[in-house]
């Protein structure tokens, strides 16, 4: 009989990369949603007996699914997929009624383990022509959209990392990815100003990185409450002489851009090496911090906003990445997203 399987992620390369571990000889119908809101609406109309559920999407997150399909009873079976790998993460999707945890990125191998050890998966001889067609169907990435996955993956690498030093669970969120100037910057960061469109005072580190062609710079950016609560929070781990704001920043930034390059790095085998945090300023408005000479300066940049639960802190990170590294990044990713257009085996 054939079984109705939905693919439910907001990245187009995500998808792909699903679609294309599934085992081939399996007998389903495969569907795809972009957010939690479509997925709903598919197993309400029986498009989606199990789910492949993303946790960090726009609309209707993944928590947010499970605990619409507990309340209203909605007859799924649920795998959550997500590149968010803190424990509490995991443990939270199972108490919501998730079936298993599974960390992206996902390989052929690791997912038909896991639908052979539920029962779900009985292999029959005459889907290919079918499962081709249904993955062909899908958009082909955009290389922002590509990258927006692949940093996807790298923060959640760095979150968790961050949640374990901290003992706190880090709520992650879609990375936001794009191209514009220097000069252009602080306009294009939502929590650059207040509701009242009056600016931020920010304190915050930087560190230059390179690698294989690739150039920028990694900064990290916390408000003043923040940096006061966070001190707080961390002073009890830290010798003494580490217990200034400057020294809490250095700290912090050299675990979120460490992890963050690293896990950019494994995906898109661009070896990074990055330099020794600089203090940028402390209390002053992102247009004085994030200054550079050349205003008209094109750069790639990747803003990912990291909220600590308990107590309530915000940290920014930005990734920033410089004209001239384009064209390698961009040849990177799209190798990524080729690899992902083949049937499984």
């Amino acid at each position: 009989m054939t079984l109705p399987v939905m693919i439910c992620d907001d990245s187009a390369l995500a998808r792909k990369q699903m679609a294309r571990a599934l085992p081939v000889h399996w007998d389903i119908q495969l569907s795809f949603a972009t957010n939690g809101q479509e997925a709903i609406a598919a197993i309400q109309q029986g498009k989606a007996d199990l789910l492949f559920l993303d946790l960090n999407m726009p609309v209707m997150n993944g928590y947010e699914v499970l605990e619409m399909i507990r309340k209203h009873d909605l007859p799924t079976i649920v795998l959550v997929v997500s590149g968010d790998i803190q424990e509490e993460a995991r443990q939270r999707v199972m108490s919501k009624g998730a079936l298993d945890f599974i960390q992206k990125p996902v390989t052929s191998e690791q997912i038909q383990q896991i639908l052979t050890r539920y029962g779900v998966f009985q292999e029959t001889p005459s889907r290919e022509e079918r499962f081709s067609t249904a993955r062909t169907e899908q958009p082909t990435p955009t290389f922002i959209e590509s990258l927006r996955e692949v940093v996807n993956v790298a923060m959640g690498q760095a979150g968790s990392h961050m949640s374990e030093l901290l003992d706190t669970f880090i709520k992650l969120p879609v990375p936001d990815v794009f191209l514009c100037t220097y000069g252009e910057l602080d306009r294009k960061l939502s929590y650059a100003f207040d509701d009242k469109l009056t600016p931020e005072k920010f304190s915050g580190v930087s560190h230059g990185f390179s690698g294989n062609g690739v150039a920028g710079e990694g900064i990290l950016l916390l408000q003043n409450d923040d940096l006061s609560r966070l001190q707080t929070l961390m002073r009890k781990d830290l010798p003494e002489q580490s217990n200034s704001s400057a020294g809490i920043l250095s700290d912090l930034s050299e675990l979120l851009v460490g992890s963050c390059l690293k896990g950019i790095s494994h995906q898109l085998d661009i070896e990074f090496n990055h330099s020794y945090p600089a203090l940028l300023g402390t209390e002053q408005h992102l247009c004085s911090l994030l200054d550079n000479a050349d205003k008209q300066e094109k750069i790639l940049a990747v803003s990912i906003s990291y909220h600590l639960s308990s107590p309530d802190i915000h940290c920014y990170l930005l990734l920033l990445f410089t004209a001239d590294s384009l064209e390698r990044i961009q040849s990177r990713v799209e190798l990524l997203a080729s690899e992902q257009s083949g049937v499984a085996s």
